[in-house]
């Protein structure tokens, strides 16, 4: 069944030459070095430190003069449309210390694009350099060692369909055509979390340019400093090339539930959340259940009489032993004491689990998620939750509770850049909606529901994947937590000039 939206990309964010031409204009020097490197006219000093670029680059460099470039700088979230200096493709290693080189020297300054699905929009900024890396998509397993070793580019699905085969999984997202690399370096919740941990929790190795152009290693013996901080604020400090994840085993099929609750008010919606509160506490760790607010489609599946209505709608996914799953999601399917609209409970392969929400987002909308770390789901969080859910702007605007625990709070809050570990849910505030005009609206009920928790709730910090579109220090003090200080110290050794930095958030 799908629940995408049915809006249509208004066009906000197409491509205006005066806008290009104002960016151009505020980077002159900056340009015209660059225009000498792709060109290969500059100094000899200029070719030296940015090679071939028609060489190194098979898939091309788009400045705003090519008629392909209104594509070229098109990212997932419409909200963060911006005008980039140029985007780079670059296809290996050695490409991608060119344009980080580049960069550097001409001053622009770089932002990494592999998937483009960041909410923030970190794949992108105006007048910056794009390093898009998302043709290299080699995807290695080895079987021995129970390794997935991954280039750049690779999406979740391609590297669930890579491990699967052969039994094995790692943590990832719910959307399979987002990108593991943007995913994992911040941090990256999914189905698995709870039994295995964050995506970045799993990772082995990461290879990376850094701000010098130079290509380390980053692990738990080589430069730990390094493999602590990208572990959840990984783009900060360089373009990953490749990662290394450790996979675990998954059966071949898995249980989940999809029910869709009728809800009235508020206090009906509490009600029920209360019963999830208690459900959860006593759920095994392989038990990863989130219930989220939605209205009621207009498909057969659903009552006429509840289209458009809102419902608290319950997702779960058991990631361990079907039988021992079906029993562990029961008490999530009857929550309240009144029939569900929609009942969905099957088992279904890792990868149909996680297909089941594909494309939900559409390309070209805007998109301003926020989202809030909890040490405790108290009362007064869910009566604020509920209320929250039931005064949604849009229509396809929803609030989520997403569990943590289990496996996620296994390691402390300062053994990667994310503070969560000891949060009980995490509330995201997610804001859709497609016409400009309703920016306003749609930014301030997120941004009032984020300060209405603050204010009765024990935040422990924001998931860096779900963080707004601010970039600014007070933001990644929200974000990060108690780890901004030792996060600013690394940023000062591996990129003093703040390369990876056009938004400045470390």
């Amino acid at each position: 069944m799908s629940r995408e939206s049915s809006a249509a990309t208004n066009g906000a964010d197409e491509f205006d030459r005066d806008d290009a031409a104002a960016v151009a204009a505020t980077h002159t020097d900056a340009l015209a070095s660059l225009a000498s490197a792709l060109d290969g006219d500059g100094t000899a000093t200029t070719r030296a430190a940015t090679g071939e670029w028609r060489t190194l680059f098979p898939g091309g460099v788009v400045t705003p003069e090519d008629d392909r470039y209104d594509d070229a700088r098109r990212v997932w979230n419409g909200l963060c449309a911006a005008v980039p200096a140029a985007v780079a493709y670059p296809t290996t290693t050695e490409g991608v210390a060119r344009v980080v080189e580049t960069a550097r020297e001409t001053g622009l300054g770089i932002a990494t694009r592999s998937g483009g699905h960041s909410s923030a929009g970190t794949s992108t900024g105006d007048g910056v350099l794009v390093c898009d890396v998302g043709t290299m998509q080699g995807v290695q397993v080895d079987l021995e060692a129970a390794t997935a070793t991954v280039e750049p580019g690779v999406t979740i699905g391609e590297l669930d369909a890579a491990t699967t085969e052969h039994g094995l999984a790692t943590p990832q997202g719910v959307a399979p055509e987002v990108g593991v690399t943007g995913l994992t370096l911040g941090g990256g919740t999914g189905y698995l979390s709870r039994a295995h941990g964050l995506a970045c929790d799993r990772l082995t190795r990461v290879e990376l340019v850094t701000a010098a152009g130079e290509q380390v290693t980053a692990s738990e013996s080589t430069n730990p400093d390094l493999f602590r901080a990208i572990r959840g604020a990984g783009g900060e400090f360089g373009v990953a090339v490749e990662l290394e994840f450790d996979l675990v085993a998954v059966p071949d099929e898995l249980a989940m539930c999809d029910v869709w609750f009728p809800v009235d008010d508020a206090a009906d919606v509490a009600e029920r959340l209360h019963e999830y509160r208690q459900c959860l506490r006593e759920a095994p760790r392989e038990t990863n259940v989130s219930p989220y607010v939605a209205r009621v489609p207009d498909e057969e599946e659903f009552p006429d009489s509840r289209v458009g209505e809102l419902a608290l709608c319950v997702l779960g996914v058991h990631a361990g032993d079907p039988k021992v799953g079906e029993r562990a999601l029961a008490p999530f399917r009857t929550l309240g004491d009144r029939d569900p609209l929609f009942e969905y409970a099957e088992r279904l392969p890792y990868t149909a689990v996680q297909s089941y929400l594909a494309n939900g987002s559409p390309q070209g909308d805007r998109y301003y998620w926020k989202s809030v770390a909890v040490t405790e789901f108290t009362d007064d969080l869910i009566d604020v939750t509920a209320e929250r859910m039931a005064t949604l702007p849009g229509a396809d605007d929803t609030v989520v509770v997403w569990p943590m625990g289990g496996a996620i709070a296994d390691l402390a809050s300062d053994e990667t850049a994310i503070p969560e570990r000891s949060a009980e849910v995490v509330l995201n505030f997610e804001a859709c909606w497609s016409d400009a005009d309703a920016d306003d609206t749609h930014h301030s009920w997120a941004r009032e529901s984020v300060a209405r928790v603050r204010e009765v709730g024990e935040v422990t910090g924001e998931l860096p994947n779900f963080s707004g579109t601010e970039r600014d220090e007070n933001t990644a003090r929200d974000v990060f937590g108690d780890n901004y200080g030792w996060l600013r110290e690394a940023k000062r050794q591996w990129d003093p000039e703040g390369v990876f930095s056009p938004s400045g958030r470390l």
